[in-house]
């Protein structure tokens, strides 16, 4: 009789416990989105969809928005019109609040740009996704893009680079 119930007890707490962690992965599944299929880390896909080539496109992260490079992840040497490339990176370095991924770029009169593509709140961020479009060039070599990713506190984003943002 004790043998019958010990085994039904360890049925009902493995039971528990598996039902447990399927809702925990469900959650994460679903908070996650299209973007679960990536790996850790930071990845960036850029597709440029505009008709100009592009060149010397650094993506980095930096604390405080003093555009120092706390982290190169990166950067693209030239991409051709309708091409798409991406970068990965297994680790973000270092802990700390208010980081930002920052893409920096040339534009007229020999100048660099530096754009802010995601911030991340999160002390110690796992996973950060960069999906960016780069639909054009406006008259002062800034670039027009959208951009859609994922970052592990605030979870999915998506906005517009438009010509005039500062």
């Amino acid at each position: 009789m004790k043998k019958k119930s010990f085994k039904y007890i360890t049925m009902g707490i493995a039971s528990f416990f598996l039902i447990l962690f399927g809702f925990y992965y469900l959650i994460i599944r679903i908070g996650q989105g299209e973007f679960y299929k990536y790996d850790s880390g930071v990845t960036i896909l850029v597709n440029n969809s505009s008709k100009q080539e592009l060149t010397n496109l650094n993506f980095f992260f930096s604390f405080y928005s003093t555009y120092d490079v706390h982290q190169d992840l990166g950067n693209i040497d030239r991409l051709e019109p309708g091409k798409s490339t991406s970068l990965y990176s297994r680790h973000i370095n270092g802990v700390g609040n208010d980081r930002s991924l920052y893409l920096q770029y040339p534009i007229n009169n020999n100048e660099r740009q530096v754009d802010s593509l995601a911030y991340l709140a999160s002390y110690k961020p796992g996973k950060v996704i960069i999906i960016l479009e780069i639909t054009g060039v406006d008259n002062n070599g800034k670039l027009l893009a959208k951009v859609r990713g994922y970052e592990d506190v605030f979870g999915p984003f998506e906005f517009e680079m438009i010509s005039g943002r500062d």
